[in-house]
């Protein structure tokens, strides 16, 4: 999977204030929505 975008397009997505549509992807956009909503353990 690619993401295309500038750096704070890509961080702005991740973080839900813009649509992921408005990135450029290449395969599986699942693994955005995954990255999206993990929530890492400490």
């Amino acid at each position: 999977m690619t993401a295309r975008g500038s750096a704070s397009d890509l961080v702005l997505a991740l973080y839900g204030r813009i649509p992921m549509e408005s990135l450029g992807v290449e395969g599986d956009r699942e693994v955005l929505t995954r990255l999206r909503v993990w929530q890492p353990s400490e």
